[in-house]
């Protein structure tokens, strides 16, 4: 990608994209990268959600090019206003400036079983294993030190970080009269649709009987716990810290920020569920809770 670009670049690229903004300024202007605003450097590109996210008055005097959310009264030399102004800034950013990642086809210390099919432009990192009945789809990208075991199926262009646990044997056991407990062997796999991301340290564990699913498009944060038979649904955000509890249900473009959720639960579409909670009972397509234990507070 170019290091150096001029502002008609920019908009030229957002017109083939079919994003609706309005533009003031100088095409011709050179911009050379991306910046914050509250570390602004000269010549770049940077982004303003909302007025109290400006640090100083000051700094606007020195902005080449904002990409401002629409409806933010500001007046600068040169700037996109657009909905949305978040996912704009850094489709530019990745469009313009992104460097790709530089992974060897399977890196030394990886272990791959005889089992295991790849699709086309998979990227395997360091010290990896992927032990099992498992396909990984076209185009993703596995980082370093990744545990992939028994029965998964991996969609295309996922990203998967380092330190990711995926497919082990679930937490569960039966006991006798005397409490004696002996763990519930699992048979179940896991199923992860395309364009999923994962962050680091992730676990994911396998279904007892049937598989724990998760849907196309869904991100998840750091150190997030997704136990057996737990269905995730699309475009769903976990958040750091995430704890789901076996066989809970989460449906398509829920919220779920670091909390708990207990077993069973059902967490419904577009549901936002706050920092801290813990969920002990169903939540409603739409609902906002938080709290300990987590109530309604808003339907959305």
């Amino acid at each position: 990608m170019n290091s150096i670009i001029k502002i008609g670049d920019v908009l030229d690229y957002l017109t083939q994209q079919g994003v609706v903004y309005q533009f003031q300024g100088d095409l011709s202007v050179d911009i050379e990268g991306f910046s914050s605003l509250g570390n602004y450097k000269g010549k770049t590109l940077t982004w303003i959600k909302k007025l109290d996210s400006i640090p100083n008055s000051e700094v606007l005097n020195d902005v080449t090019l904002a990409v401002v959310e629409d409806g933010v009264k500001l007046e600068l030399p040169n700037m996109i206003m657009v909905k949305n102004s978040k996912k704009c800034f850094f489709d530019i950013i990745e469009h313009f400036f992104n460097h790709p990642v530089i992974l060897p086809e399977v890196g030394a210390g990886t272990y791959i079983s005889p089992s295991v099919k790849l699709g086309k432009n998979v990227k395997i990192g360091y010290n990896c294993v992927l032990d099992g009945d498992i396909t990984v789809g076209d185009g993703t990208v596995i980082y370093h030190n990744v545990s992939i075991i028994n029965k998964v199926k991996i969609g295309s262009d996922c990203v998967i970080q380092s330190g990711v646990v995926i497919g082990q044997d679930g937490f569960g056991y039966s006991e006798d009269e005397d409490h004696r407990k002996t763990m519930v062997r699992h048979y179940g796999g896991v199923i992860i649709g395309n364009n999923v991301h994962i962050s680091a340290n992730c676990n994911i564990a396998r279904g007892t009987i049937d598989n724990t699913v998760i849907g196309d498009g869904s991100k998840f944060d750091a150190l997030c716990h997704i136990a057996h038979n737990v269905e995730i649904g699309k475009n769903v955000a976990l958040i750091a810290g995430a704890t789901i509890y076996g066989s809970v249900q989460i449906g398509d473009n829920a919220y779920v920020s670091g909390c708990i959720v207990k077993n069973q639960k059902k967490i419904g579409e577009n549901a936002l569920v706050g920092m801290g909670s813990i969920v002990i009972k169903d939540v409603e397509a739409g609902m906002v809770v938080a709290g300990n234990p987590a109530k309604p507070l808003v339907k959305k």
